[in-house]
């Protein structure tokens, strides 16, 4: 951060005058203790939460336009912010609470940037230690004009720099604290930046979901460990963790000897490594059971439980086939195979590689749709069928 300057948002009322904006007419004072944190602590917050946004010119925010005069035209940093807390507070609604507006001149990989905090006051105790009639004790002074506390929440931030200028619409990073790593709030992302996601999540996490089965297909892996690969990508989409990092997925349930290839696999196909948002709103219906083909023609549709509590069994013969082992109470038997029709393939799926190599015996694992309806009679889906 080379220049700050922070100017005061009321909060925004309904039915009453507005209040007005209290604009700073000069920079700020920072020392370099100041600047020291309050860059470590943005950098912090860019790494864990930093969402890419590009602009979205139907929102018709000004602020795109006013980032392009500074880091194009050189237009002045006082200017520029005024503009900005004008339109912050025309982009809030009475919900969002009076606050402040820091916009920094700052550099980015040595490239000019424009950096932008929406914050709020916080409060807290300070003691300092005094001597009393000669007596050692503490003297308590209540604060109320806190800024980015340690453990502080309440604020978003945005980044753009001359790198993003470069493309069609504007680009850069938007990162919100408050909301443990979801969405920015729509009020800061779309009426305040004019951005949207670049990467929409649920295309993300769709994207992972099939690059990850059309790899554990495509490679020439033991039937055990390439069921133990499906079955650890849908529990990994089923958890409830918000977010999904590809590297410590890796890491975590991949053989070493696979790590490398995988990693390589997702990025060919356009699967970021860094950590992104998880929404599985596209695939939900293929999270709940999974489909195994036999080269015989015979095949298997099962929830992921009866595979992780052992009443579906696989395992390897030793001459390239597999014995696939299903213990259960049968409760119903039909003609036809309605129930294990293939699932339809994705809408982009992506291209496997030339070499393929099936092991024998055992064609493919993959995650199947849940059936759009129940069977006339009722009956629920017996945990197995084959």
């Amino acid at each position: 951060m080379d220049q700050a300057i922070v100017h005061v948002v009321p909060k925004r009322t309904q039915n009453e005058e507005p209040l007005p904006l209290q604009l700073s007419q000069t920079f700020c004072r920072l020392d370099e203790d100041v600047r020291y944190e309050l860059q470590g602590k943005l950098r912090d917050v860019f790494a864990r939460l930093g969402r890419e946004v590009v602009e979205d010119p139907e929102l018709k925010s000004p602020l795109p336009d006013a980032v392009r005069a500074f880091l194009s035209n050189g237009e002045d940093l006082v200017q520029v912010s005024g503009e900005l807390a004008h339109a912050l507070r025309g982009s809030q609604t009475g919900s969002n609470s009076a606050g402040l507006l820091l916009v920094a001149a700052a550099r980015l990989d040595g490239q000019r940037a424009l950096l932008m905090v929406k914050l709020e006051h916080e409060t807290g105790m300070q003691t300092n230690e005094i001597v009393a009639d000669g007596l050692r004790t503490f003297a308590m002074q209540y604060l109320d004009d806190l800024l980015l506390t340690q453990k502080s929440k309440v604020y978003k931030v945005a980044l753009f720099s001359e790198e993003g200028l470069a493309e069609p619409g504007l680009q850069g990073w938007a990162a919100d604290p408050q909301t443990s790593g979801k969405e920015v709030a729509r009020f800061f992302l779309e009426k305040f930046l004019g951005c949207r996601h670049q990467n929409d999540p649920r295309e993300l996490t769709r994207r992972f979901h099939d690059t990850a089965m059309s790899w554990v297909n495509s490679r020439s892996i033991d039937a055990d460990v390439r069921m133990s690969y499906v079955m650890a990508v849908m529990v990994e989409l089923q958890s409830s963790t918000p977010e999904l990092d590809p590297t410590e997925f890796i890491q975590t349930h991949l053989q070493e000897l696979h790590q490398a290839d995988l990693a390589a696999f997702l990025a060919e196909n356009d699967v970021p490594i860094r950590v992104f948002e998880k929404n599985t709103e596209l695939i939900s219906n293929r999270l709940q059971k999974m489909r195994v083909d036999l080269s015989n023609g015979a095949f298997l549709v099962t929830p992921l439980e009866a595979v992780q509590d052992g009443t579906v069994l696989v395992q390897k013969l030793g001459d390239g086939r597999t014995t696939v082992t299903v213990t259960s109470n049968v409760t119903k038997t039909i003609s036809g195979a309605a129930a294990g029709r293939s699932p339809k393939p994705p809408a982009q799926r992506p291209e496997l590689p030339s070499q393929t190599e099936i092991l024998p015996g055992f064609e493919s694992i993959c995650a199947a749709p849940a059936q759009a309806k129940r069977a006339q009679n009722g009956h629920e889906l017996p945990p197995a069928q084959t």
